[in-house]
């Protein structure tokens, strides 16, 4: 064979091999970006979500301490109202059960 033919076929291969593995690289490389940007907008999806999730749980954990807090008023009026019946009923038993005041 012609040594001027098999280098021109060696060429044909070699730019050819380098076309192939080249666009392979590209390709792979363009696959990799894609992934990057699904895997971000999933990340950015689930941090809104998380968001969203922390806020709504911070607005009930909000809402149940105003209930808490007015159970805990309540409580303690009805504390207080039943102090004040039982310090009246006391006195009133005081005065009916003391002595006698002497007749003048």
């Amino acid at each position: 064979m012609d040594p001027a033919l098999i280098t021109a076929w060696a060429t044909v291969a070699i730019a050819a091999s380098t076309i192939v593995v080249g666009s392979a690289t590209c390709f792979l490389i363009w696959r990799g970006f894609k992934a990057m940007d699904r895997s971000s907008d999933e990340r950015a999806r689930d941090r809104r979500v998380a968001a969203d999730e922390l806020k709504a749980w911070r607005e009930d954990m909000k809402d149940w301490r105003g209930a808490d807090i007015r159970r805990h008023e309540e409580a303690r009026e009805a504390d207080i109202r039943r102090h004040e019946e039982a310090m009246a009923a006391l006195r009133e038993l005081i005065v009916r059960t003391g002595p006698v005041a002497p007749a003048e």
